[in-house]
């Protein structure tokens, strides 16, 4: 497979310069385009050849989710927003991955290679039904099926699983978010995400799962409603 070109558009031009560096730092990445107008980009991705592009969601005159729109599966897009609200729509749209501003190279890293994987769509990726995390000196191998809730502990993450207990790291919970497939898991509190398929019960404030109580706060509750088909 030869190398993906990619289009970079964001209103922010410190944005586009950020990524287009990411881009030029990553073998096999090309840059294709970059700019601030949507509607130069959206110009450029009519003209074909363009792979994947990363595109901010709140732009004038036209927003990262119209441009995915009009693309109508041209390419792959990767969003990169300062807003995590967007993400469901984005998902549902199947972007490849979400990005939250400000974007680390090492992040940056973890989606292209969701990207690559998307793109050859190769039996060998078993990445599906694990995620792996690092905890002291070792990296664990941790299935999505055995996982409870992932709590922040000050300056760690505690991942609750059936089989390992309290699997501890120094990963940022927001971090691991952003690694975590949005159909398995939800965001339900600051320092809380839950395992969609470990619920017991939902009760006004409070999900139950695994005889744990854990509280819904009120900026994540509409959100974790519509996931689960109860907005």
């Amino acid at each position: 497979m030869g190398p993906l070109r990619c289009l970079v558009v964001d209103d922010e031009p410190l944005a586009v310069e950020v990524l287009v560096g990411y881009v030029q730092r990553t073998p096999g990445l090309v840059n294709a385009f970059s700019g601030t107008d949507a509607i130069a980009a959206f110009r450029r991705l009519e003209e074909g050849d363009i792979d994947v592009v990363f595109t901010d969601i709140r732009m004038p005159e036209l927003s990262g989710l119209q441009l995915i729109k009009l693309a109508q599966g041209k390419c792959r897009f990767i969003i990169s927003s300062a807003y995590s609200e967007h993400a469901i729509d984005g998902f549902e749209l199947a972007v490849v991955d979400y990005l939250l501003k400000p974007v680390r190279y090492e992040r940056f890293l973890v989606a292209v290679e969701k990207l690559r994987a998307n793109t050859a769509a190769s039996p060998d990726i078993t990445s599906a039904d694990h995620f792996f995390l690092k905890s002291g000196h070792d990296v664990l191998r941790i299935d999505h099926s055995d996982v409870t809730h992932i709590s922040a502990m000050r300056d760690y993450v505690a991942v609750h699983t059936r089989s390992k207990g309290r699997v501890l790291s120094l990963e940022n919970l927001r971090d691991l978010e952003q690694r975590l497939p949005v159909d398995r898991y939800c965001r339900i509190h600051r320092s809380h995400i839950v395992a969609l398929h470990a619920i017991e019960r939902v009760e006004r404030d409070h999900v139950v799962l695994a005889g744990t109580h854990l509280p819904i706060s009120e900026g994540y509750s509409k959100r974790f409603r519509a996931v689960l088909g109860l907005a």
